[in-house]
């Protein structure tokens, strides 16, 4: 074999740990996305009675935003068809929902208990 044969295959052999790491880094769930996946197939009788997930909240110097069910939005707006944001606050998100206004609270993923 000659030498810039051999210095190739050195090379390729030196970047293949690297191609393979980046391929399972595309497998790895972001952690920066909401634990809540919306249902692409749910029916307008299924959207009206489901239930309401509270999975984050912003709070800037301007704008509040609430993610529910995997959308977003502002106080005052209203998402998924019938859920009207009326208040945010740092762990609350009041909203007006088929009618009825609702308290979800924000809740944390760490034990307390200790």
């Amino acid at each position: 074999m000659s030498r810039k044969k051999l210095q190739a295959a050195f090379a390729l052999s030196l970047c293949l740990p690297f191609l393979h790491a980046s391929v399972r880094a595309a497998e790895i769930r972001d952690p920066t996305r909401p634990a809540y996946q919306k249902k692409e197939t749910a029916t307008k009788d299924e959207k009206a009675e489901q239930e309401l997930v509270l999975s984050a909240i912003w709070i800037g110097r301007r704008s509040r935003w609430a993610a529910i069910n995997g959308e977003y939005g502002r106080q005052g707006q209203t998402i998924l068809d019938n859920v009207k944001i009326i208040r945010i606050r740092k762990n609350t998100v009041t909203v007006n929902h088929n009618g009825k206004r609702k308290t979800l609270k924000l809740v944390s993923r760490l034990d307390d208990s200790r």
